[in-house]
């Protein structure tokens, strides 16, 4: 039994990625509704997975996920400013004080001022953190590094690539 739905083509002109045009290719990609929907869903799949790896580490400590946010930014890009942490996890400000304090409170973080500018508060991991955070981040590289091998090389920089896009891409076409 085939179904009716609305199928919308879409036209997507890329530069070609080398001077010589692969065999076949005429540099147009056709996207249907039913395709973003599926890589959405895909999309938002593999965050709850990732969010779930870090949560299975975080159960025995007794953190949460938004608490693991914090700590695995702050192990990825090194001790950050309060406001530039809120503002890369898109965090209100009193859900990450609150968090913050919890995380100090456990000795996983602590807040000083930043020796360039004294004005700032610098959040930086406490060996505690550290400890707490390389094992979290070991267990997603884990899994990560599995799904890659299993969908190889290409699939791995064309992931990279849509996702890279994705979060350049304003929301608002």
């Amino acid at each position: 039994m085939l179904s009716h739905c609305l199928v919308v083509a879409i036209p997507v002109n890329r530069p070609q990625t080398s001077s010589a045009p692969t065999a076949g290719a005429d540099g147009r990609l056709y996207l249907r509704d039913q395709d973003l929907n599926e890589g959405a869903a895909l999309i938002r799949a593999a965050a709850r997975k990732i969010a779930q790896l870090a949560e299975l580490a975080g159960a025995a400590a007794n953190i949460s996920a938004p608490e693991i946010d914090i700590l695995q930014e702050i192990h990825d890009l090194g001790p950050m400013d309060v406001g530039d942490l809120r503002a890369r996890l898109a965090a209100p400000k009193q859900s990450l004080a609150r968090n913050l304090n919890h995380l100090e409170a456990r000795n996983f973080v602590k807040r000083e001022a930043d020796p360039r500018d004294r004005r700032r508060r610098l959040v930086t991991l406490t060996p505690e953190g550290a400890v707490f955070t390389r094992d979290a981040t070991e267990h997603r590289r884990a899994a990560l590094r599995q799904a890659f091998l299993t969908a190889g090389p290409d699939a791995v920089s064309g992931a990279r690539r849509v996702l890279s896009e994705l979060l350049r891409t304003r929301g608002d076409s």
